[in-house]
């Protein structure tokens, strides 16, 4: 319950008046019995007075404008502070999923944590809402309800109470079932989401290769799951309300009988049976509300307990508590004896060691799966080396701030992702830029070209993911946004992979031409991108295999002479 507290108490002035209105609501639905039975006793009376009925009728018909706008208040303010719980928790756990490292998000699905974001909270939200109505139904309602009718006549009352021990018995028993289903349920809910993203995420592949039928049978067959799990969930619910409307009809059927029986022996006048039979159908609300909420709080618990796994899941990347302070960044950076896996059982990188000087250009190469991507992502410390450490102008990355570190390093990652929006938007990412400085990078991407065919230029919308732009360009405003602030490290990886040979070679001329005094490292397979740089290392199976200038590799390493014949065929070809 610590997640809903804060919450609890930013709310605490709504709730308390809303407290307020659902009590004096309460007090006013206890009073109208008592006028309902002057009511009837006035008009079994011989001395029939119809100014008394009148007023009778007017001061019910006061009383419920009186509920129905304070009933009003109460749900708007005890709803409202439902609505900023979600809202409050929904935030909470988006800044956490940003805190957490890549080693997490690499190990869960997407699907789960849109699961908690939406399902899961919203169960939370509707447990804590109703669960202060019911409580303050319960105590005060329900008892005072039962207060007045063992008042009125308490035998009646304890035989109108026979039937609801049972009804407890199976609120409780269906209610722990109901636990267990809704778990499952949300577990399967979640597999059904990650499925349906993945599907839509590449619709394309499914209709290339004409994969509708396999796709749509895995997502029937997660959806037949989820769907007979939550059967089994609305089953319990359907099996709880007949139940509950059967033990209360039966304390009905008592008081008619009993009552009855009473009234006739001038026990109960008619109208304190009448009065009676309100009470008991006032008294049913609250039993129904425990039993409904007994299903919103089986609910809300389990995915209360979902969320708080997610929320208590602590990232292996931290800044330390006491961090060390980075000024005037030189961009030295040093591999001493680093090791990494992403499984313990299986190293990616092994016995690293590195000397990258201030302004240096660096080239990485290797095979594919030889751990160059493993290797850049640890000079932002997305992740933490296993062994060895990385040291930046001699300080180790595990003693600065994250952030502090971070925003001296531009790195274009290998998926050139950009976001719904405008081009714009996704180079800018909200930075301040002067109009020079954008002009500049457009211009050192190659990109003034391709902002010239299009209507809008730089507002055109990219769509979903760049869908509407080509892989050359996707990676060219990946670059730009590399780019757009000046940072003493630049890490590009794998930059050209999409792009024909001459825009890759342009870029790379301009790309030299601005990079100041900054150290650049660059990932390519493309051999025509590395021969510039001032030194290039080749990985194999996670190790440096071999080092040089590109001459000195072009003698006496195979796999990069082999590579580079290659390519300049290809060139040749291409051109």
């Amino acid at each position: 319950m610590k997640l809903i507290y804060p919450y609890f108490k930013r709310n605490l002035h709504k709730i308390l008046l809303g407290i307020l209105c659902m009590i004096i609501v309460d007090v006013a639905q206890l009073i109208i019995p008592q006028i309902i039975k002057n009511a009837v006793d006035t008009l079994n009376s011989t001395s029939f007075d119809k100014t008394s009925l009148f007023y009778q009728c007017v001061l019910i018909v006061f009383l419920g404008l009186i509920m129905a706008g304070l009933r009003y208040g109460w749900r708007n303010l005890l709803m409202g502070s439902a609505r900023d719980v979600e809202k409050g928790i929904r935030d909470d756990l988006f800044r956490h999923i940003l805190e957490l490292d890549m080693a997490f998000l690499d190990k869960t699905k997407t699907g789960d944590i849109m699961a908690h974001a939406t399902s899961d909270i919203n169960h939370i939200r509707m447990a804590f809402g109703f669960g202060l109505i019911v409580i303050v139904d319960t105590i005060l309602l329900g008892g005072a309800t039962l207060a007045i009718m063992a008042w009125t006549h308490p035998k009646l009352t304890v035989l109108a109470m026979i039937p609801m021990p049972f009804l407890i018995i199976v609120t409780r028993f269906l209610g722990k079932k109901m636990l267990v289903f809704h778990k499952t349920a949300q577990e399967s809910y979640s597999q059904l989401t990650e499925l349906v993203r993945e599907s839509f995420f590449g619709i394309r592949i499914i209709k290339v290769f004409n994969f509708e039928i396999v796709i749509g049978n895995k997502v029937e067959k997660a959806s037949t799951d989820y769907f007979k799990k939550n059967l089994k969930r609305a089953f319990v619910m359907a099996l709880l309300k007949p139940l509950m409307v059967l033990f209360l009809n039966l304390s009905t059927l008592i008081v008619i009988f009993y009552g009855g029986h009473l009234v006739i022996k001038q026990v109960l006048t008619p109208g304190e049976l009448v009065a009676f039979l309100q009470y008991l159908g006032i008294l049913s609300w609250p039993v129904i509300a425990i039993g409904w909420m007994t299903n919103l709080f089986q609910r809300g618990m389990a995915s209360l307990k979902r969320v708080n796994t997610l929320l208590d899941s602590i990232p292996g990347v931290i800044s330390p508590e006491n961090p060390n302070n980075l000024s005037n960044v030189m961009g030295n950076i040093a591999f001493k004896d680093v090791g990494f896996a992403y499984d313990k059982d299986q190293a990616i990188l092994s016995n690293i060691n590195l000397d990258i000087h201030q302004g240096a250009s660096i080239g990485i190469t290797g095979p594919p799966g030889s751990g160059k991507t493993s290797l850049i992502q640890l000079i932002p410390r997305l992740y933490n080396t296993s062994t060895g450490k990385v040291l930046l102008d001699g300080l180790d990355l595990n003693t600065l701030n994250l952030d502090s570190l971070r925003q001296q390093i531009a790195l274009m990652p290998q998926e050139s992702f950009l976001f719904s929006g405008t081009i714009r938007e996704n180079i800018l990412m909200g930075r301040g830029v002067s109009k020079e400085k954008l002009d500049q990078i457009i211009q050192v991407c190659s990109l003034t070209d391709t902002l010239k065919n299009m209507s809008n230029g730089l507002d055109t919308l990219v769509g979903e993911r760049g869908i509407t732009l080509s892989g050359g360009q996707k990676q060219r405003i990946a670059l730009a946004r590399t780019l757009i602030e000046k940072k003493p490290i630049i890490i590009l990886d794998d930059p050209i992979s999409q792009m024909d040979t001459h825009t890759a070679s342009k870029i790379f001329s301009n790309l030299k031409r601005m990079k100041s005094n900054a150290t650049f490292i660059i990932i390519s397979h493309r051999i025509s991108a590395l021969a510039s740089c001032d030194k290039i290392y080749i990985l194999k199976n996670g190790r440096i295999d071999h080092s040089g200038t590109h001459e000195e590799l072009i003698q006496t390493d195979h796999f990069y002479k082999q590579s580079h014949r290659v390519q300049l065929f290809e060139e040749k070809y291409e051109t």
